[in-house]
Order: C-alpha cells, then structure tokens, then sequence
C-alpha cells in the first residue's frame, strides 16, 4: 500500500502546506470528512471494510493525522519537514495499526488526546 496521511479538522491553509510537504515525499493525501469521523480508521487507510451501520461519532474539533503505510525513514522525514516548513504542529498524531485500524476517529481521537494530556503533565513536573 501507498503512504498515506489521514488529516482530521486540519485548517485549509495548513492542509495546503501539509500537502506540499506530503507531494514531496511521495505521501497520499486524505481529508476526513465529519461524516466520515464514524467509520474505522482503516476503512479511511483502505485496509478494512465498512461497517453497513456504523455507530454515530462524537465530533470533535481538534486537529489529528493519522499515518498510515509509511516506509521506514519517512515518518522522521515527515517530522522533520514540519520543522523545516515551519507548518504549526499537529499535537494529535498517531500511526495506523491493527488494533486502532478498526476504531473511529472518536476512540483515536480520545486515546491519543489522553496520551497528549498525560505527556504534557509529565513535562510540566520535570
């Protein structure tokens, strides 16, 4: 499968550099639609068939990229263009597995912002 990165409530005018800088390196983009935020994480990355009834999704407004299908080198190559590009970062990123591959955005979403959260608190002890 191609690279590929999941761009959920990203804003148009960092979605667009996001975009230049995934052309570069040879990364597909998708845009998660909020209808869309129900459906598993994989059936978005094309690694899962669609539910014929999925569960509706909490909404949410924070920004979350999920990569899916990277190559090794490419998410530190990815990383490292945010920093070159100067592209404001995405607190909420994760990388596509077979256990959130069957989640919706919701539970991702949930999980990696209580990651995010704890993390944080962590930082601010030290």
């Amino acid at each position: 499968m191609n690279p590929m990165i999941l761009c959920y409530n990203i804003q148009p005018e960092k979605l667009g550099r996001i975009r230049v800088l995934c052309l570069q390196l040879g990364i597909r983009v998708r845009v998660a639609q909020p209808e869309e935020f129900a459906f598993p994480i994989g059936v978005l990355a094309g690694v899962t068939d669609a539910p014929k009834n999925p569960a509706p999704a909490e909404p949410f407004d924070d920004e979350m990229l999920v990569m899916a299908h990277f190559k090794p080198g490419m998410l530190d190559a990815f990383l490292e263009g945010f920093r070159q590009n100067r592209i404001p970062t995405v607190a909420l990123k994760a990388m596509l597995t077979q256990t959130n591959a069957v989640w919706p955005a919701d539970q991702l979403h949930k999980a990696i912002a209580e990651e995010h959260a704890q993390m944080q608190a962590l930082r601010k002890k030290k």
